[in-house]
């Protein structure tokens, strides 16, 4: 009996390994996307349940493969939240360059350079498009700010020039109603 039980503690403790060694190998992994880190805790749930399902082992045996496994969960735990946290950061980040886009584009709003400031705030949606995701949810109401101070600088410009257009061709209208005198000079 007490060998057959050793050969079967024997057999679990090696398939609870292979399961652990699973484990340890999802932790390894690069993971770049939320979705990814879904995929993997998934995986590790299924791989913990496993690990369970597979039974006791003798009091030696059982204490060390549940260390085995809590340190491999350990890891891989530790390693998600590492990502978790960076992924915030970068998220503050981005937020805090939009945030200073944001304030210079405020500040060209009222702006009557118009071919300097122009470029000054094609140049800053440019460095926005390119200044990373960050969650809609915060980044929207910066979007908004955004976009009206852009918005007011160029309807601004675009009524200047309407109104610089009308004033040419009053000027041009009154310059084809002068005739010409036989004096050249």
């Amino acid at each position: 009996y007490f060998i057959e039980r050793k050969r079967q503690d024997s057999i679990k403790l090696k398939e609870k390994n292979i399961i652990t060694t699973a484990i340890n190998n999802l932790s390894s992994e690069e993971r770049t996307s939320h979705n990814e880190w879904q995929e993997a805790t998934n995986r590790c749930k299924e791989l913990e349940k496993q690990w369970k399902n597979i039974g006791r082992l003798n009091t030696k045996f059982n204490k060390l493969a549940w260390q085995k496994l809590r340190d491999s969960l350990n890891i891989f735990y530790k390693s998600k939240n590492t990502f978790y946290k960076q992924k915030k950061k970068n998220n503050q980040q981005t937020l805090d360059n939009k945030l200073t886009i944001c304030k210079k584009a405020e500040n060209l709003q009222n702006c009557t350079n118009w071919q300097a400031t122009t470029k000054e705030l094609i140049r800053l949606q440019e460095e926005w498009k390119n200044s990373g995701f960050s969650p809609a949810r915060q980044s929207n109401k910066l979007w908004k700010r955004f976009k009206i101070a852009c918005d007011t600088f160029f309807d601004s410009r675009k009524a200047f020039y309407k109104e610089n257009e009308k004033e040419k061709e009053a000027l041009l209208k009154e310059l084809k109603e002068l005739k010409s005198s036989s004096d050249s000079k």
